[in-house]
C-alpha cells in the first residue's frame, strides 16, 4: 500500500500504465501499473460521454476513503477517451467465486458472515458518515471485490452510465438496502437465480428448515445461531414497504450480534 494517496486526473500516460491495455482482467477492465509500482485496474467506458458531466459525477466520489470501499484513483478525461483508475483488488469479484465450485470452496461460513459485515459497514459509511449522503446504486455480487485475504471490498460506489451520460447516483437508501438483503441471500445460498430466492428462502426459514438454504459446498455448514440472524436481516431488507426496512446502520448493529431482531414478516 502507499504511504499517501490524492485523487488525480490522468492524460495519454493510461495507455503506458496499462501496457497497450495487454491484461484484461474484466468486462472493458485491464490491470495496470503506476511508476511507483502500484497496481491499479482501468476501466474503459464509452467515449461519448459527456465530458463535464463525467467530471462532475466523478470528482463527487473522488474524496471518499474507507477500508471496505475500492478506492477510485483517479480518472482520465480526453477528448475521445473515457477512463475510471481505481484500486487494484487481487482475487477479483465475489461473482467470480460464487459461480466457480473450485474457489467458492474457500468462501467458508465465517468468511461468508464476514462478506456480509463488511458490505454493511461500507454502505453505512456512504448513507451517514460521508460529508453528503452517497448511494451505492448498483450494489451486487459483480461489485464486491475480494482482496487476497478475501475480505470485502465494494466497487464502482455512487456512479453509473445512464443512456450513455455519466450521472452522480442519486437512488434512494432503500434501493442499497433491498440490494444489499439479496446479495446477502445470493452469497448464503450460493444461488444467483433470484427469481424466487426470497420466497423460497423464507418459506424454509419459517419451517424450520433454514439449513436447507445454504450453499451445500460450505464445508462444515454453517453456525445455527449466526443463520438465524443474518436471514432476519436479509428479509427486513427485503421487505416491499420501505417503511419496514432498518437502516444500514442497524444493519451493521444486527450483524456485530449487538442489535436483536424477530423474524418479520413475508417481505413479499
Amino acid at each position: 500500500m502507499r504511504s499517501s494517496w490524492s485523487f488525480r486526473r490522468y492524460g495519454g500516460e493510461i495507455k503506458s500504465v496499462t501496457e497497450d491495455f495487454k491484461d484484461r482482467i474484466g468486462p472493458n477492465m485491464f490491470k495496470g501499473m503506476l511508476l511507483n509500482k502500484f497496481p491499479v485496474a482501468v476501466k474503459e467506458l464509452i467515449a461519448s460521454i459527456d465530458a463535464r458531466k463525467f467530471r462532475t459525477a466523478v470528482l463527487k466520489i473522488g474524496g471518499i476513503h474507507h477500508k471496505n470501499l475500492v478506492q477510485l484513483e483517479g480518472y482520465c478525461c480526453e477528448s475521445n477517451h473515457r477512463f475510471l483508475v481505481y484500486e487494484y483488488v487481487k482475487n477479483g469479484s465475489l461473482e467470480k467465486y460464487i459461480d466457480d465450485s473450485a474457489l467458492c470452496k474457500e468462501l467458508t461460513w465465517r468468511k461468508r458472515v464476514d462478506i456480509c459485515l463488511s458490505v454493511a459497514q461500507a454502505i453505512n459509511y456512504l448513507h451517514s458518515e460521508c460529508r453528503e449522503f452517497i448511494s451505492h446504486g448498483n450494489l451486487k455480487c459483480e461489485n464486491v471485490m475480494l482482496d487476497e485475504n478475501l475480505k470485502a471490498k465494494v466497487s464502482e460506489c455512487g456512479f453509473a452510465i445512464v443512456d450513455g451520460e455519466a450521472v452522480y447516483c442519486a437512488f434512494s437508501a432503500q434501493r442499497d438496502i433491498a440490494d444489499f438483503g439479496m446479495l446477502v441471500l445470493t452469497l448464503l445460498t450460493g444461488c444467483r437465480d433470484q427469481s424466487d430466492l426470497c420466497e423460497w428462502s423464507y418459506k424454509e426459514s419459517i419451517e424450520g428448515n433454514a439449513a436447507n438454504v445454504i450453499d451445500k459446498r460450505i464445508e462444515g455448514g454453517a453456525n445455527s445461531n449466526e443463520l438465524e440472524r443474518v436471514l432476519r436481516i436479509a428479509f427486513w431488507c427485503l421487505q416491499s414497504d420501505e417503511r419496514r426496512r432498518p437502516s444500514m446502520e442497524e444493519v451493521v448493529a444486527v450483524l456485530e450480534g449487538t442489535l436483536s431482531i424477530d423474524l418479520p414478516p413475508p417481505p413479499f
